[in-house]
């Protein structure tokens, strides 16, 4: 079962309250903010509830290393070394992200990484809308071109 990246695109003004309250849950306090979650059937209910506000797409290795390497953080704002991977019972950090690809661990599991992202908006713009679906010209919700986004982002 494989891991879901899932970053907010929209702010939070004019939402209603189901969406704002799912979009807490999921842990996406504001614009510009991703997590990592396991594709189940719980968690898609709560992404086709907050579809216009997100995108997501399955997770990549490449992205989730680059990822933790340059906006992992430690609780109390400390970067993203070596030490955490030791910390939190694996042999390296390689294969602590392949662990959260492959979807046998859950970022809510660990006790001193942080379970969002913050992002930045990405470089060169938007190349779609960010009020339409992806079906429809956009960026929001399932976005196959969400990866290379995310790229520009960090």
């Amino acid at each position: 079962m494989p891991s879901l990246l899932v970053v907010r695109i929209r702010g939070t003004v004019n939402i209603r309250y189901n969406v704002k309250k799912t979009l807490r849950l999921l842990r996406l306090p504001r614009r510009y903010s991703a997590t990592i979650i396991p594709e189940n059937d719980y968690y898609v209910g709560m992404l086709k509830v907050a579809k216009d506000q997100i995108a997501w797409n399955i997770l990549d290795f490449e992205t989730a290393k680059l990822l933790f390497a340059k906006r992992g953080k430690f609780i109390g704002n400390k970067a993203f070394d070596d030490s955490v991977a030791k910390a939190e019972g694996f042999e390296s950090v390689d294969k602590m992200i392949g662990a959260i690809v492959d979807g046998q661990v859950n970022l809510s599991r660990f006790k001193t990484i942080k379970p969002y992202f913050s992002l930045a908006p990405p470089k060169g713009g938007f190349k779609r809308s960010t009020k339409k679906n992806y079906n429809a010209k956009g960026v929001l919700g399932k976005n196959k071109e969400l990866m290379a986004l995310v790229s520009r982002m960090i």
